[in-house]
C-alpha cells in the first residue's frame, strides 16, 4: 500500500491550514497519505470518496469528517462542480487544552450539537474570500479554536490507542522512517542509518519499505529532499544551488534532475510557473 507523508505547515498567523477546492491549483485527487495535524473536511457541494486503509467512505452534501493525527487517507471527486473545505490544526494548537498535553488525543466523529456547529463554522469558513492576510486570519483563528472547542469538549475518545489509520496493516515501522527522513533529510542519511533507527538490518528494512510505500528508500528521501527543495524556492529568496545544498541534494545537478524526473520541470522551471500561477 503506497502512502507518504504530507507537508501542511501552518499559516504564520495562525495554527492551522485551510485548503478549499476547487481553487487549490492543484488536482483534488492524491494518493495516500498523512500528516501530523487533524483535518475537518467539509463537502458544502457534490459528493467525495474518502479513502482510508481499511475502508472507503461517501462524504455528501453537507457532511463533515474528522481525521485524527497520522491517520492515512486519500480524497476522491465523484461528482460534477465539488466545493469542498479541509481545515487543519496542528496538536500543538489543542495540547495545552486537554488532560494530559504530551498525549495526542484521538477524536471520534462529531454528532449533535458539535456536528450542527462544526457543519455552520465550515460552511462560514467556505465563504471567506481568503485565508492569507492579517485581518482575515483573526477570523480563521476563531473558527478554527471554536471548532477545537467543541472537539474537545465532545469528541474525545476516551481510548487514547495511537492512531494508525488501520490495525490491519503493519506499517509503523515506514512511518517512523518516514517521520526519520522528514526530521533528518537535510543530513546524509544511509540505509544502515535508518534500518537501525526502526530495528531491522538493512535489507529486510529496504524490502520492507518497498512492499509498504511501493518506493525504494532513496527514492523516498529523494522525493522528501525535493518537496523541501521546492517549497523553500517558492517561499524564500534562495538559488537553486542554495536549495540542493540546504536540503541534502549532493550538487545542484542531483536536484535539477530529481526534479525533472518527478515534475517534468527544471526547479527554476517550476518556480516561476507557480509565481505565474
Amino acid at each position: 500500500m503506497k502512502y507518504k507523508k504530507a507537508l501542511l505547515p501552518p499559516e504564520p498567523y495562525y495554527s492551522g491550514r485551510v485548503t478549499r477546492y476547487p481553487d487549490r491549483k492543484v488536482p483534488f485527487e492524491a494518493g495516500l497519505r498523512w500528516h501530523v495535524s487533524y483535518e475537518i473536511a467539509y463537502v458544502k457541494k457534490g459528493k467525495v470518496r474518502l479513502n482510508k486503509l481499511d475502508c472507503e467512505i461517501i462524504l455528501n452534501e453537507g457532511d463533515v469528517y474528522v481525521l485524527n493525527s497520522q491517520e492515512v487517507h486519500s480524497y476522491d471527486d465523484i461528482s460534477d462542480d465539488t466545493q469542498v473545505i479541509m481545515l487543519n490544526i496542528i496538536p500543538k494548537a489543542i495540547a495545552p487544552y486537554v488532560d494530559d498535553p504530551h498525549i495526542v488525543p484521538k477524536f471520534k466523529q462529531p454528532q449533535g450539537e458539535a456536528l450542527e456547529f462544526i457543519r455552520e463554522t465550515m460552511n462560514t469558513l467556505y465563504g471567506f474570500e481568503e485565508y492569507k492576510s492579517k485581518l482575515i486570519s483573526m477570523k480563521v483563528r476563531a473558527v478554527m479554536y471554536s471548532v477545537a472547542y467543541y472537539l474537545i469538549r465532545d469528541c474525545i475518545d476516551n481510548n487514547i490507542e495511537y492512531v494508525h489509520g488501520s490495525q490491519a496493516d503493519d506499517f509503523d515501522c515506514a512511518k517512523s522512517a518516514i517521520r526519520y527522513m522528514h526530521d533528518n533529510y537535510k543530513h546524509e542519511i544511509t540505509l544502515g542509518e535508518i534500518a537501525n533507527y526502526v530495528g531491522m538490518t538493512p535489507a529486510h528494512f529496504s524490502k520492507y519499505f518497498k512492499e509498504k510505500t511501493e518506493e525504494t528508500f532513496s527514492r523516498y528521501l529523494r522525493r522528501v529532499r525535493l518537496e523541501h527543495a521546492i517549497d523553500d524556492l517558492r517561499n524564500k529568496k534562495i538559488t537553486v544551488r542554495q536549495a540542493a545544498i540546504e536540503n541534502g541534494f549532493p550538487n545542484v545537478n542531483s536536484l535539477i534532475l530529481s526534479c525533472k524526473s518527478e515534475y517534468g520541470r527544471t526547479p527554476a522551471e517550476l518556480k516561476n510557473y507557480s509565481e505565474k500561477n
